[in-house]
């Protein structure tokens, strides 16, 4: 999986960092809350999940790498969703 988000990611100077699972996930998570973004321009996890989602089914992975980072994303937004953040 780290070698796929790696490649889904290249151009972000932070892969080469990545080394465990958890670590991603709290990369995807950050993404879904759009982190990387000025507050006032971010967007809806919704949005984000959705924008993910294309960026990985047009990319050059496997059928399966995609379907792993797929279902990642999906339960990393179903966490989001879940979690009282007040």
């Amino acid at each position: 999986m780290i070698k796929a988000f790696r490649t889904l990611y290249k151009d972000r100077k932070f892969t080469t960092e990545l080394q465990s699972e958890e670590q991603i996930r709290e990369v995807i998570k950050a993404e879904l809350l759009d982190e990387f973004t000025h507050p006032r321009a971010r967007l809806a996890p919704e949005k984000k999940l959705k924008l993910a989602l294309d960026r990985i089914s047009v990319s050059t992975l496997s059928e399966e790498d995609k379907e792993l980072l797929k279902h990642v994303y999906r339960q990393e937004y179903i966490k989001l969703s879940t979690e009282d953040r007040t």
